[in-house]
């Protein structure tokens, strides 16, 4: 492992296996979540199905996600991550092709299940534990870069989806975003994953394979916020943990805040067609409203790596004050669709909120419980946060089917934000004391891979 780590360089293998999760999230993911809100409209008017039925489909990937978020995580470390990257990104080329011929509101639920199943699970899971097993230091800039990935494509392909969209069909956009996921996403999925360090012979970023480069971690590691959890926990002690389950419920309230406000947030912008009639929103047109989500799309760029930055420099507590803040800011300034401040101060704030739907689960997993048991434990994490996200869609769709109007369900996301920062900052120091739990009782030590270490037996002293 020693000569592994000086073959490294100076430039570390890990980088690449960040910059794959970058594409991959800038493609397939930022495509299904961030991009299907411009469809929403237009799918809707020409396909003759309400709002509620089309965020029901957003519903049916998100629940269906949830469930292979909780099988990938039991297999997402055992099976090869070039493999699942490759898969995940040809399936997701697939349903796009499908969705460009979709005429019946069964095949947009078809379709709509097949993508929660290998693509939404598949990107942010995969990206998640495959970082976080590459770095133990800057490991939440690490995860926070390749998850931005969603942001810097949300903004290309948000300028590129609207206008083909406008100049052509929607249909044709469906099947342009196929071929962009086929050509930007596949070929670092395919050649450059490894799921561990020690597959290349490296270990872990940070991590010292020296006495002496180890005391220099342990300094560096001092002036950090949040000290590195270094024993093991794991899921069986997880499930019975008042720490665990209310980070799951922060991140389910999460969720419900990213599921109603990234679903319906251009539409609120500018208007929707039910049933033949038009319903004013916030009036205003649709390339305007572009122009402000690629402004979200953006934000969410900068905004991830500065949250993961954050969670490095000064810890959990300080990262969930902000996305807290933003997400209630983002909340109210939605309910002022017909003015231009509005919209723009929600896609600023909400650009930093929505961080912590996907930078925040597997970092926080990290930092309060440890690497015992990782893909597992990160799976749940974001099995329950999509779960909120289903709730958050079908809640939201259903109030404006109801009201015909979005100021309930952004008064319901403004309740979410206050409930995550809430139950977020109550599992810190739960965490901190189910850790210590386990370390009186003899939990055995991991090392920088998060595999538990070797009890050292006593050496008997031979009978004079």
């Amino acid at each position: 492992m020693d000569e592994g780590t000086a073959k490294q360089g100076r430039f570390f293998y890990g980088w690449w296996i960040v910059a794959g999760g970058f594409l991959i999230m800038a493609t397939c993911y930022t495509i299904f979540v961030n991009c299907i809100p411009l469809f929403q409209a237009h799918v809707v008017a020409d396909l003759e199905i309400s709002m509620a039925e089309f965020n029901a489909g957003v519903a049916f990937c998100t629940v269906v996600a949830i469930f292979a978020s909780l099988l990938l995580g039991m297999f997402v470390e055992k099976i090869s991550s070039r493999l699942m990257g490759s898969i995940t990104v040809i399936v997701a080329a697939i349903v796009l092709l499908f969705f460009s011929f979709i005429t019946q509101l069964w095949q947009l639920y078809v379709l709509c299940i097949v993508a929660g199943m290998i693509v939404v699970a598949g990107t942010r899971l995969l990206v998640s534990v495959l970082t976080t097993n590459w770095f133990t230091t800057q490991r939440g800039l690490a995860v926070a870069i390749a998850l931005s990935g969603s942001g810097f494509g949300g903004v290309l392909l948000t300028k590129l989806t609207t206008w083909v969209i406008g100049a052509y069909t929607w249909r044709m956009a469906f099947l342009l975003l196929a071929i962009v996921c086929l050509i930007v996403a596949l070929p670092l999925a395919l050649i450059v994953f490894r799921n561990r360090p020690s597959d290349k012979g490296l270990l872990p970023y940070g991590s010292a394979p020296h006495e002496q480069a180890a005391e220099a971690q342990k300094a560096q590691q001092k002036k950090l916020a949040d000290a590195p959890v270094t024993i093991a926990v794991g899921w069986k002690a997880l499930r019975r943990s008042t720490g665990f389950w209310l980070l799951i419920g922060g991140l389910v309230c999460m969720g419900i805040v990213n599921g109603a406000i990234i679903t319906n947030s251009v539409t609120n912008m500018t208007s929707v067609t039910l049933q033949g009639e038009e319903i004013i929103t916030g009036g205003h047109t649709i390339d305007w409203a572009s122009n402000v989500w690629s402004l979200y799309l953006g934000v969410v760029i900068v905004a991830k790596v500065f949250l993961g930055f954050i969670y490095d420099r000064w810890g959990l507590k300080a990262g969930t004050i902000i996305g807290t803040a933003t997400c209630a800011i983002a909340s109210v300034a939605l309910c002022f669709p017909t003015t231009s401040a509005g919209p723009i101060i929600a896609a600023v704030a909400f650009g930093f909120g929505t961080c912590m739907g996907t930078v925040t689960p597997p970092v926080m997993v990290v930092k309060e419980f440890g690497k015992k048991d990782l893909g597992l434990v990160v799976g749940i994490a974001t099995a329950f946060e999509l779960f909120g996200a289903a709730i958050g869609a079908v809640l939201s769709g259903n109030l404006f089917d109801m009201f015909l109007t979005y100021q309930p369900a952004w008064l319901m996301s403004l309740g979410a934000s206050l409930a995550m920062g809430v139950l977020l900052m109550l599992s810190i120091p739960a965490a901190l004391k189910l850790v210590e739990k386990r370390r009186a009782a003899g939990a055995p030590e991991l090392d920088a891979e998060g595999f538990e270490l070797p009890v050292a037996q006593p050496v008997e002293t031979p009978i004079q």
